[in-house]
């Protein structure tokens, strides 16, 4: 086997392994940034580190297609990314604001939640009764108005339990996270956010 070939048998098993443990975690976090190493992946791995049985995809790792009403998409990674999100009870989406909204590929994953409403609707109707929770960064001392209520609505729309925002000025909330840990973990075994 040539150098080329050996290296991609090496990634395709780790990627094979990173998705073996984010389709059997609990608790799924959803990265969606255009920095990998940026504030927002930063916040979400020290929210992360703490937390049992838990795993976080970055949407870059990933090839997800625009939303396509005619369905031309089905090969892409998406499916496979809804299927670990139905397997977990709690799933956590990470962005930064990016013009007062979720970054474009966030965008781009809650679009194509809109195939879990057509096409499969089985996997949506399976997201009801989850938690769900949001870990952002920006620019401002607190987010915009505007970049919340997609978040919380989608959640609500797929009657998933809405657990709430922790949200950092580049990265200033480091000592928040333990404690946004914690809400998320007694969520995940006590689902307390849906309690009402």
């Amino acid at each position: 086997m040539s150098d080329g070939g050996e290296l991609a048998e090496v990634l395709r098993r780790i990627f094979e392994r990173r998705r073996a443990k984010a389709a059997s975690s609990e608790i799924l976090g959803v990265l969606g940034s255009s920095n990998n190493d940026g504030n927002t992946a930063a916040l979400a791995r020290a929210v992360f580190a703490p937390l049992p049985n838990s795993a976080l995809v970055n949407l870059n790792d990933l090839a997800i297609a625009p939303y396509d009403y005619l369905n031309r998409h089905d090969n892409d990674d998406f499916l496979s990314l809804a299927e670990q999100i139905v397997a977990a009870k709690t799933i956590v989406f990470a962005s930064p604001v990016y013009w007062y909204s979720m970054s474009a590929q966030m965008k781009i994953f809650f679009d194509r939640l809109t195939d879990l409403t057509r096409t499969h609707k089985d996997l949506g109707k399976a997201l009801a009764g989850k938690s769900a929770f949001l870990i952002a960064t920006g620019g401002s001392p607190e987010p915009p108005a505007s970049f919340e209520p997609p978040f919380a609505e989608t959640a609500r729309y797929f009657n998933m339990c809405w657990g709430g925002m922790l949200y950092g000025q580049e990265g200033e909330t480091m000592p928040a996270a333990e404690g946004f840990a914690k809400r998320i973990d007694r969520s995940t075994y006590e689902n307390p956010a849906c309690a009402a």
